[in-house]
């Protein structure tokens, strides 16, 4: 989860595993809570938006809004060019409303407008110009003008406070906000592409992966065509212990992650999993009663509803009372990710091991097995608040399988810059951390 960055000297964020609505359980855990970074002027939030977004940003206008409480309760990044909207202009408008909800949904007291650019400050302004008049009306906008050669105020035209060509870009690289994000462990990439990288594998471990998920594929597809056989086992017995052996696959690939981690860097690399088994869990991903299953074991209290979920998937001898309580633990454990009344935050070592093996899964397989695992790395993310990273990851599932429903709602979530339960949870204007959701 982002640090908070908390502005000037005010009294610290109240803490966000306080009772946000009569005693909701399931609160985030206090020990949960990020590190707080003050930030005591525009220039230092200036400073902060790449740590704060993880890269430098280029042709966006980036907001940062503080809430009244004094704390930065979004950080969001919108193209320029989606401003445009092309000639109807009605994705431009539809950028704009987006990120103009999300303000509003923080409680926004005031917003610090950086366009980074190295268009001339007449460009930027006419193209960043209806955002900001939108924006003005959710709180006090301070646009600035951040280029190459330095940075000022974009409606600034005193020489005397901003040069014609701006402050030099070292002062906002130097100053005491940016060595504190980094003692936080917020690194900055140079683009938003070299941030959101998966790891490489080398072709040999490709292609051990590659010849697994292929002799998987096959023998999935020869069990489905072969005939019942009498008293024996079916395809169907075949299908349900498939599913499970492919969730106890998931569990172990998550346990060595977490093994890996564990030890640190420089002891052991996480990316030491194991091609043949990652090209078989390929293949048993791409059944959505396992992809569901492994959801559901990421979530607090989800492993009981996640076997259940590969065990009784089409089973004969499941009543309809028990496929009820299947049903009835899965939307608990589901509420536990979307709903402000029992949401909880992602148990960190959970997410990281659960992510190592998506990552890894992506880097080691074909294309085709890929909408599955960027997905759930694209939901991973959004419930850690990265609405950028999330939007990211379910763009290339889309690229992956346009057809990819999981995907398709996901992008819908955070198209509407929705944010997860846990920070809808938190008082408002307390606060959520960095782009918690897409708006452009």
């Amino acid at each position: 989860m982002p640090p908070t960055a908390q502005t000037r000297d005010a009294v610290p964020p109240p803490d966000p595993s306080a009772d946000p609505g009569g005693g909701a359980a399931g609160s985030p855990a206090a020990d949960a809570d990020p590190p707080v970074v003050r930030a005591r002027s525009a220039r230092d939030l200036l400073a902060a938006v790449p740590h704060l977004l993880g890269y430098r940003p280029r042709e966006s206008l980036v907001v940062v809004c503080v809430t009244d409480r004094q704390v930065v309760g979004l950080v969001a990044r919108v193209g320029l060019d989606d401003l445009r909207g092309g000639s109807s202009g009605r994705e431009g408008r539809g950028a704009v409303d987006r990120l103009v909800a999300a303000a509003r949904r923080v409680g926004t007291a005031e917003i610090v407008a950086a366009v980074h650019t190295a268009r001339d400050a007449r460009t930027a302004r006419r193209l960043v110009g209806p955002a900001l008049a939108e924006l003005a009306l959710v709180g006090d906008v301070d646009p600035w003008l951040v280029a190459p050669e330095g940075y000022r105020g974009l409606d600034c035209t005193d020489p005397a406070c901003c040069p014609p060509h701006g402050h030099p870009p070292a002062d906002l690289e130097h100053r005491a906000v940016n060595a504190a994000l980094a003692l936080t462990g917020r690194a900055v990439a140079s683009s938003a592409d070299d941030a959101y990288r998966l790891p490489r594998v080398d072709d040999a471990r490709r292609s051990r992966a590659a010849r697994a998920a292929t002799r998987a594929a096959r023998a999935r597809e020869a069990v489905r065509e072969a005939p019942a056989a009498g008293a024996g086992a079916t395809p169907r017995d075949h299908a349900a212990r498939s599913r499970a052996s492919g969730y106890d696959l998931w569990c172990d690939l998550v346990r060595h992650a977490a093994r890996d981690l564990e030890l640190g860097p420089g002891e052991s690399a996480p990316t030491d999993l194991p091609p043949a088994r990652l090209g078989r869990f390929a293949v048993a991903l791409d059944d959505v009663a396992v992809r569901d299953a492994v959801l559901l074991s990421v979530i607090p209290g989800g492993d009981e509803p996640a076997r259940r979920t590969v065990a009784g998937r089409d089973a004969p001898d499941e009543d309809a009372a028990g496929r009820a309580e299947v049903e009835v633990a899965t939307a608990r454990a589901i509420a536990r990710v979307v709903d402000p009344r029992v949401a909880v935050l992602p148990d960190p070592g959970t997410a990281a091991a659960a992510q190592v093996v998506l990552e890894q899964l992506v880097a080691h397989v074909p294309r085709r097995w890929h909408a599955a695992p960027l997905t759930l790395l694209g939901l991973l993310a959004w419930w850690q608040g990265d609405g950028g990273l999330a939007a990211h990851r379910v763009a290339a599932a889309a690229e992956a399988d346009p057809a990819y429903r999981l995907a398709a709602l996901l992008d819908g979530v955070l198209a509407a810059a929705v944010p997860p339960g846990w920070v809808r949870a938190m008082p408002r204007g307390t606060g959520a951390g960095a782009d918690g959701g897409r708006v452009g």
